[in-house]
């Protein structure tokens, strides 16, 4: 797989928070609200003075890869989200360029019309990422979706109609779910890719509060069948839960996980910026909530030294399946983390959960099969 390392210190890929959702879900820890009259002008205003500030540093773009996110951005009107992609495209882009190789939308099955998709790839979308969670109506009421499988099933097919890429969400180890039958409503509608999560309860969600529990054995196996069932249908595990078709992947959430830079605008939007001052070569700041970012709040610069982007590095790479680039890591840290982490590292290929991608070449360093299991005692020995 080639490098995704830039060439310069450049921010070439950007996150846009959309806050606005049809409704919020029990499992959702994210910042999202149901919109209200005059909001998303007000949206669109604000979120148009955090970019050109951003412009301002001097280190942003050209973009490789732009992530609209929520909330849900395909719940804007073909109108309002026609005038956020201009927007984006005069900060951003440059006259008679893509506004980026790969631009992604995040979408709800039940925003989704033949017209609706249609529009989107017209404003330069590249790939829809639905929104499904399950192909099973008792488990999307568990879930609290508003949307049923049939609105599921014929969303995901109005999108692949457009010709962009297509990537199905599905959350996987909900009590009384059929895992089979999920998976094979997910390959028989046959998207280019497919993310699929482990619910997770987090605290303050409304699942919390209810004391709703994962049983760790029923993860477990969702994990295992989840990555056997995929790959028998020629589908790629490129990290522990993401899955595509050859030459699908999202090279957006390759940038997280492989460390490099990234700016994020909009509420509770995050970023990764280079920065460097004395011993700090980095700095990561998140956006407050809707109302202190609305009047102009922005997040309180947190500076990053060596050894932070280092374990963040590790943390990230030993996720997905090419590994962590112990060499480019090198390079932006100035640390080896062989050096640094020896006996830590040794201590987990030991125990199989950590192995070497390959004696030649790029060193790189990933989660067995095995460590995929427990990344948390993984990722814990590695902090």
């Amino acid at each position: 797989m080639p490098s995704l390392v830039p060439s310069t210190d450049l921010v070439r890929h950007l996150y846009v928070h959309v806050p606005f959702c049809p409704t919020i879900c029990p499992f959702c820890d994210f910042h999202v609200l149901e919109r209200r009259s005059g909001q998303v002008k007000q949206y669109l205003a604000e979120l148009d003075r955090e970019a050109a500030g951003l412009m301002a540093r001097g280190d942003i773009g050209p973009l490789d890869t732009l992530y609209l996110g929520g909330g849900t951005p395909s719940h804007l009107r073909t109108a309002e989200l026609t005038d956020l992609i201009a927007m984006l495209r005069r900060r951003f882009g440059g006259p008679g360029l893509p506004l980026a190789p790969e631009v992604t939308l995040e979408v709800h099955p039940s925003t989704v019309t033949a017209e609706s998709a249609a529009a989107w790839v017209d404003l330069g979308v590249t790939r829809l990422s639905v929104g499904v969670q399950s192909f099973d109506d008792a488990v999307l009421s568990t879930l609290g979706r508003p949307h049923d499988a049939s609105t599921a099933r014929a969303a995901v097919d109005l999108c692949r109609a457009t010709g962009a890429l297509v990537s199905v969400d599905l959350i996987t180890a909900v009590a009384g779910q059929d895992l089979d039958a999920e998976l094979d409503e997910v390959i028989g509608l046959a998207p280019d890719h497919v993310s699929a999560y482990t619910l997770t309860i987090e605290p303050g969600t409304p699942f919390d509060h209810d004391g709703v529990e994962v049983d760790d054995e029923v993860a477990r196996y969702a994990l295992v069948r989840t990555a056997e069932r995929l790959a028998s249908a020629g589908f790629e595990r490129y990290e522990v839960s993401n899955y595509s078709m050859p030459g699908a992947r999202s090279r957006h959430n390759q940038a997280y996980w492989a460390n490099r830079w990234f700016a994020g605008i909009g509420p509770s939007a995050a970023s990764h910026l280079p920065f460097r001052a004395g011993q700090f070569i980095s700095e990561r700041h998140a956006n407050p909530p809707w109302a202190e970012w609305l009047a102009g709040g922005r997040g309180t610069p947190e500076p990053r030294r060596a050894a932070d982007l280092l374990t963040d590095g590790l943390l990230c790479g030993v996720r997905h399946r090419d590994g962590a680039e112990l060499d480019v890591l090198a390079a932006q840290t100035g640390l080896d983390a062989e050096l640094v982490l020896g006996a830590e590292i040794s201590s987990l290929v030991a125990d199989g959960l950590l192995e070497p991608v390959n004696s030649e070449g790029p060193r790189r360093l990933r989660a067995t099969d095995a460590g995929v299991l427990v990344l948390d005692r993984v990722t814990a020995a590695l902090l």
